[in-house]
């Protein structure tokens, strides 16, 4: 039955309800296309900046994912290093069949890793980031924990046994994944940044080196950072973060890139420029397409309630 047929036979709520409905799937559709085709212009567009030479404020970098020092970033299902994750840990609603899943366990990585070009290193905090990340793996097991990534070779025994009630789902960027990033661009003490995000950035980055933190900071020598020993670390960074921003002449340490404050993109991509470019284009004609079928809806009915 076509929409002229259902118009014949609706009734004036339902034909006001189709006409509210068509208006708002216009109005979305014509948003997301549009948003999509600027998101692609925009990075045809931005010129990607050298790490060396980058100015501060918004920037679009290319480089390779690299590991700071210190301790490892490590993903919790497979157990493999990369510089970011995300997962979820789903098991089996049986009362209510395969299609329902409860969530047990999720998260996602914000432990700080750097991006890697011919001139020079760039810490990424990956906090409130986009992320379209290389690999993602989803697997079913008989526990709560998988302890690994399945086999590579399945066995007879895999085909007739069934499948376990626990589902993991995980998503990672492995050391060296060539990435493009765009995001806000600062220095600790180039003044482009807060003192509290600057605090912030030094802080994460002291983090990834624990045995360093610990010399410096545990005074109970207990192995580990409590609360009032964390404290006294975040008055030492700030103090240094004050100090560099009162210096009239220094040298930018640690080169930041994160989540710009006016709430534009902030992006890491393992997808290249060219790849995103073409992905949002024809998502933004989807969205068009989608708003021309609202509007003909919509038309259509307006039509049919000004005729009566």
């Amino acid at each position: 039955m076509g929409v002229s047929d259902w118009l014949a036979a609706a009734g004036e709520r339902e034909i006001w309800l189709l006409a509210w409905l068509s208006a708002a799937a216009a109005a979305l559709c014509l948003w997301r296309g549009f948003g999509h085709l600027s998101h692609g212009r925009a990075i045809t567009d931005r010129p990607t900046s050298r790490i060396r030479s980058a100015a501060q404020g918004y920037v679009e970098l290319e480089g390779r994912a690299r590991m700071m020092p210190g301790e490892p970033i490590v993903a919790p299902l497979s157990g493999k290093r990369c510089v970011w994750y995300r997962y979820t840990l789903e098991r089996k609603d049986r009362e209510s069949g395969d299609s329902d899943w409860q969530t047990l366990d999720e998260g996602t990585s914000t432990a700080i890793f750097e991006i890697e070009d011919e001139t020079g290193r760039c810490v990424v905090d990956p906090e409130d980031a986009e992320v379209l990340p290389p690999i993602r793996l989803s697997w079913r097991g008989l526990y709560p924990r998988p302890g690994g990534l399945p086999r590579g070779r399945r066995s007879v025994w895999d085909f007739l046994l069934p499948a376990g009630p626990y589902r993991y789902t995980e998503s990672r960027i492995p050391e060296g994944e060539w990435l493009f990033v765009s995001g806000q661009f600062a220095g600790i003490g180039g003044g482009d940044s807060s003192p509290d995000e600057e605090t912030r950035d030094l802080l994460a980055a002291w983090k990834q080196d624990k045995a360093a933190l610990l010399q410096r900071f545990d005074a109970n020598q207990d192995g580990e950072i409590d609360l009032e020993e964390w404290e006294t670390a975040r008055g030492a960074a700030r103090n240094e973060v004050l100090q560099r921003r009162g210096t009239a002449v220094h040298s930018i340490e640690l080169n930041v890139l994160r989540k710009p404050r006016d709430g534009s993109r902030f992006l890491i991509s393992a997808l290249p420029q060219d790849h995103l470019a073409r992905r949002h284009l024809w998502q933004g004609l989807a969205w068009l397409a989608g708003f021309l079928v609202a509007a003909g809806v919509g038309g259509a009915v307006s039509a049919k309630l000004w005729n009566g």
